[in-house]
């Protein structure tokens, strides 16, 4: 654990979810390997796509539409789209509907550890909690939804992180918190680091998540290798 600078008073906290609270690399693979698989038997037009082609369609969708880049269910719903309609499919939104439940039912197989849980149940009896994720997870399906007094996430009216918006809503349920008495926690140096301090929050850093030390653009409030040495400062 790391300090960068002295931490105040902390009333609220919120959580982003992917690869904070739980490892989502190896579900994410997983479900693209499904998807891939579901693609190739109900679609015969789409056999010769691999799962990198794939990938890349959507970097592309992601520098044409850069308002999707923090809105990974709508980015993920105009690549198929996209791919489907290049293939020749009809019934492109129907088909691109489908697909995209599919993968979400193989997305949302998250398995959240005891010591996550025991983390969770700990800070609840303490402080109200928030989880801010640009992800499309349900954290009712995984276990996750009872801890929150609100989960939000990207839609056609509130932009992800590090876009204001989501933060300026978790605040808006209470009004009376100043933005400065807010933590949030997080392992993406943009969405979470940038993103928090740009809305006037403190920010906990989660290095053993996707983002690395030379991706900071600013330091957090305070570095973290385990998000449960939390308890240690809280």
């Amino acid at each position: 654990m790391k300090f960068f600078r002295r931490p105040k008073p902390v009333k609220a906290i919120s959580f982003d979810l992917d690869d904070t609270l739980y490892d989502n690399v190896p579900v994410m693979l997983n479900a693209e390997q499904q998807v891939q698989a579901f693609i190739q038997q109900r679609y015969p037009s789409l056999r010769d796509w691999r799962i990198e082609d794939w990938r890349a369609l959507r970097l592309e969708v992601m520098q044409r539409y850069p308002e999707l880049a923090t809105n990974m269910t709508e980015l993920r719903l105009k690549t198929l789209a996209i791919g489907l309609e290049k293939s020749g499919e009809q019934q492109i939104e129907t088909h691109a509907q489908r697909i995209m439940e599919e993968f979400l039912r193989h997305r949302n197989a998250v398995t959240i550890s005891a010591e996550t849980h025991q983390l969770l149940t700990r800070l609840k009896q303490r402080y109200p909690l928030f989880a801010l994720s640009n992800g499309n997870v349900n954290v009712d399906e995984i276990g996750l939804a009872d801890y929150f007094s609100a989960v939000i996430q990207p839609s056609v009216s509130i932009r992800g992180k590090p876009h204001e918006d989501m933060f300026k809503l978790a605040q808006s349920y209470l009004p009376d918190i100043p933005a400065s008495a807010w933590l949030h926690v997080g392992d993406h140096p943009v969405s979470d680091v940038v993103g928090a301090q740009r809305a006037g929050w403190q920010t906990a850093w989660f290095n053993d998540g996707l983002g690395r030390p030379e991706h900071l653009r600013v330091l957090p409030t305070i570095e973290l290798s385990r998000v449960t040495d939390l308890l240690d400062i809280l």
